[in-house]
């Protein structure tokens, strides 16, 4: 009797096992699934640099992106003794000099848009061929007061955008304080010129196809190669010669005229972050009374200095169209601190008496 009760236990011990087995395995089937654990994607913010804005004939920031892609102007300042103290001799993005006659030099003063003029600028005089070829290569439009033979001829063939005092009068005026000739008198003003330019309705956009005149070290001031340059002489004739001193605070090279600092009509010292030599062969105009001369801008060697230093480098042209570029000594297009720069166009015979020290 004991062993029936013990094997009716057991049977009803198993028989429950197995209903515990069976309810829990439905139990896991007919359950809700559980949900698996997932992560939300870290979200990423990114955000463009601020765009930059450079001055395309200094380099520097800051430059209104209104002006982005307009054309330079230029206007011819000369360099008699009567026309110093100059008008505006500091305002420009760029400065180029070269001999006109008789070893007297004028100036080409370039604005990266006709808005950087000053309030006044002079004195005005006329231009020569050469000096068009500079404009032609940069798409630049031209100022000038007047204009050699020769520059005339390419005028008229080359079709040039030009503000001439010579017809266009009412956008120059004279300043006779001085009491010098009246041929070191003229001058212009931002608002003549850019009315000017509205009244020719001349195009004020770069031309389809231009390139960046110049190249820029943005990331901060390069030390040239080639050594070191705290004092640099230019001398274009026997009465021009330039002595250029490094302020190093300032980081610029101040100007002095055959031993007297070179002054505008404020009482500021002409002054340049960069300064650019370039030797070429100069030549008589045969037949000229005048003493004219031509020009070769097709290419040449010259001198860059800036930051305290120089390298040797070189720099090509071709036709009147052609823009001047520069290039460095492994042959590619030389970048320039940023600031203003002098571009002076000396003779060959002239590279004896440029000095650095």
């Amino acid at each position: 009797m004991a062993n029936f009760k013990k094997t009716r236990l057991m049977k009803t011990l198993s028989l429950i096992s197995a209903l515990t087995l069976i309810v829990t395995a439905f139990s896991g089937c007919g359950g809700k699934e559980e949900e698996p654990t997932t992560t939300e994607p870290t979200t990423v913010i990114t955000t463009e640099p601020p765009v930059v804005y450079r001055n395309p004939l200094t380099g520097e920031a800051g430059y209104n992106e209104e002006l982005i892609g307009n054309r330079p102007v230029m206007v011819v300042v000369e360099n008699h003794s009567q026309a110093r103290p100059q008008w505006g001799l500091t305002s420009s993005d760029i400065v180029f000099e070269m001999v006109a006659e008789g070893g007297i030099t004028r100036m080409i003063l370039m604005y990266a848009d006709a808005s950087r003029l000053p309030d006044k600028i002079g004195p005005v005089r006329s231009t020569r061929h050469y000096f068009l070829d500079l404009a032609e290569g940069y798409d630049a439009i031209f100022t000038h007061f007047g204009q050699s033979t020769y520059a005339k001829q390419q005028l008229q063939s080359h079709d040039i955008d030009n503000i001439n005092g010579y017809v266009d009068g009412s956008y120059f005026s004279r300043d006779k304080s001085r009491n010098v000739d009246s041929e070191h008198t003229a001058y212009t003003t931002k608002e003549w010129v850019t009315k000017a330019i509205e009244d020719k309705e001349y195009r004020t956009t770069l031309k389809d196809g231009y390139t960046d005149a110049f190249q820029f070290n943005i990331d901060g001031d390069k030390v040239l190669k080639d050594g070191s340059c705290v004092t640099a002489t230019v001398s274009f004739s026997s009465g021009y010669t330039y002595t250029l001193d490094y302020d190093k605070q300032e980081n610029v090279y101040y100007s002095s005229l055959n031993g007297n600092p070179f002054m505008d009509s404020n009482g500021t010292q002409q002054n340049f972050e960069n300064i650019v030599i370039l030797y070429t062969n100069i030549s008589a105009i045969a037949g000229d009374t005048k003493n004219r001369v031509d020009f070769d801008l097709s290419e040449g060697e010259g001198r860059y200095i800036s930051n305290g230093s120089y390298e040797d480098i070189s720099w090509k042209k071709g036709d009147s169209t052609d823009m001047l570029k520069l290039y460095d000594s492994e042959g590619e297009e030389l970048k320039l601190n940023t600031g203003r720069t002098y571009i002076a166009i000396c003779d060959d015979s002239r590279e004896a008496n440029n000095t650095i020290s």
